[in-house]
């Protein structure tokens, strides 16, 4: 009884840590970011478009599925993606220079013991929080963030020899669409 008790629990905690289906686009024309659901959060405009400056989603693929890994970009068409943590990478350099400061003062008005037990305080949570964060599909061309979809096993984490290759892709992608 006690096992049937702990796996209701683990559902409820999966249920709240559960997304709904969307994707997160900037702009290639004028910067804006926007955000379209998918799902029974979708309004039924497939069409999408940028509410800044109208530009219309270049790729012919149908809406994706909430359930399905993504496969296509639904924004630009790419069929290449890779997986990051869903976290603000401002907020973490921020975060990174402060806990450096912070060290770096701890060990000047007291001890470099104490100093270095602050350091490994601050990785502690790091790490604590790197667990808790989600993981998101990104597309190699457009950078679009698509969250609340399973992940793709042949999806992998960012790759540099990628991203030169998409850079080359990317300038011809913006020059079709501007």
């Amino acid at each position: 009884m006690e096992s049937r008790g702990m796996e209701v629990r683990a559902d409820a905690a999966l249920a709240r840590r559960k997304v709904a289906a969307s994707v997160q686009v900037c702009c290639p024309r004028c910067d804006a970011v926007f955000f379209h659901g998918f799902g029974a959060a979708q309004d039924g405009a497939d069409g999408a478009g940028c509410p800044g400056c109208s530009l219309e989603r270049s790729s012919e693929a149908s809406a994706p599925e909430p359930d399905s890994p993504i496969s296509c970009c639904w924004f630009c068409g790419n069929d290449e993606f890779y997986l990051q943590k869903d976290f603000n990478r401002q907020l973490g350099l921020n975060i990174v220079f402060t806990s450096a400061l912070v060290v770096f003062l701890v060990m000047l008005w007291t001890t470099h013991v104490v100093g270095l037990i602050v350091l490994a305080a601050i990785a502690l949570v790091d790490w604590g929080v790197y667990q808790l964060l989600r993981t998101v599909s990104v597309c190699y061309l457009c950078q679009s963030i698509y969250r609340g979809f399973p992940l793709d096993p042949e999806h992998k984490g960012f790759y540099l020899g990628t991203e030169e290759k998409f850079k080359h892709r990317r300038q011809e992608w913006l020059k079709t669409i501007q």
